[in-house]
C-alpha cells in the first residue's frame, strides 16, 4: 500500500548581498494615509491586549531593487501603530512596503546558533528568531537607513553583546518571505555557547522589561521544529547548521 508523505515546505531562497543603500524619504506612505481609520481601532484594541505597546517612530522599506549585490531602495517613516496594522493584513502587495530589517546571528565557538525568544508583553511574543528589530529614526545616518548600526543596537539592548568581541563574516544573507526582508550578518564569538547563553541572561535578568524572556540554543538544524520561529529564522537555522 502506498504511503502518503506530507509534502516538504519550500525555504525561502537565501541572497547574498554586498551592500545597502537605503535612502530615507520625507514623502508619506500612501496606504497608511488612506487606512487611518483603520489603523485607529485596529491599535485601541491591540492596546488592550497589550498595554505595553509603544506607537513610536518607524521605518520600512518601499520600492527597492537588487543589482550587483547592493540592495538598493527607498525607506518611508511610518508610526508602530500603522506598521503593525499593515502586518496583521499579511503585509498586502497593495501596501507597496517591505517588512526591512538587520539581523544578527550570533554563533558561539562550537559552532552552534544563539536566538531570542521574544517576551509575553512584545507584539511577536513567543517567537524564536535572531536578534533583530524594526529600524527607527535612530537608525538613520547621514539620510539612510543604517542597517550595520541597527543591528550593533539590537544585539547590545536585546542580549548585551557587543559586536566589537565577535569576527563578523562578510557582507548579508538576505531572506525575503512573507512580505519580510531580513538582512541577516554571522557574528561568531569565540566563547561556548553554554557561557555565551550565561552571559545574555545575566544581560536580560538585569532588565525590568525586557525584550526576551529566554535564549534558545541550535546545536542542529531539526531543533527548529520545536520552537515558534518566522521562516527567515527556521531558514537560517537549516542553512547554517546543515
Amino acid at each position: 500500500m502506498a504511503v502518503a508523505r506530507k509534502a516538504v515546505e519550500a525555504r525561502p531562497e537565501i541572497i547574498p548581498v554586498n551592500s545597502c543603500d537605503l535612502s530615507v524619504t520625507d514623502a508619506p506612505w500612501a496606504w497608511a494615509e488612506d487606512n487611518a481609520s483603520a489603523v485607529k481601532r485596529f491599535w485601541n484594541k491591540a492596546i488592550v491586549d497589550k498595554p505595553a505597546l509603544f506607537n513610536g517612530p518607524v521605518l520600512v522599506m518601499g520600492q527597492h531593487t537588487l543589482s550587483d549585490g547592493c540592495l538598493t531602495g527607498e525607506v518611508y517613516r511610518t508610526n508602530y501603530a500603522s506598521f503593525l496594522y499593515c502586518k496583521d493584513k499579511g503585509l498586502p502587495a497593495d501596501a507597496g512596503i517591505r517588512n526591512v530589517f538587520g539581523c544578527a546571528v550570533v554563533r558561539s565557538a562550537d559552532g552552534h546558533l544563539l536566538f531570542g525568544r521574544m517576551a509575553p508583553y512584545t507584539a511577536t511574543s513567543g517567537r524564536v528568531y535572531p536578534m533583530a528589530g524594526t529600524p527607527d529614526p535612530d537608525d538613520i545616518k547621514d539620510g539612510k537607513l543604517d542597517i550595520e548600526g541597527s543591528m550593533q543596537r539590537e544585539l547590545l539592548e536585546e542580549a548585551g553583546l557587543s559586536t566589537a568581541d565577535a569576527t563578523r563574516e562578510p557582507g548579508y544573507l538576505l531572506i525575503e518571505d512573507a512580505g519580510m526582508s531580513a538582512l541577516c550578518a554571522v557574528f561568531d564569538f569565540d566563547v561556548p555557547s553554554r557561557d555565551l547563553k550565561a552571559r545574555m541572561m545575566a544581560h536580560i535578568d538585569l532588565q525590568d522589561q525586557p525584550e526576551l524572556d529566554e535564549i534558545v540554543v541550535f546545536r542542529r538544524a531539526g531543533f527548529h521544529v520545536h520552537h515558534r520561529m518566522p521562516g527567515f529564522a527556521r531558514t537560517l537555522v537549516q542553512h547554517l547548521l546543515e
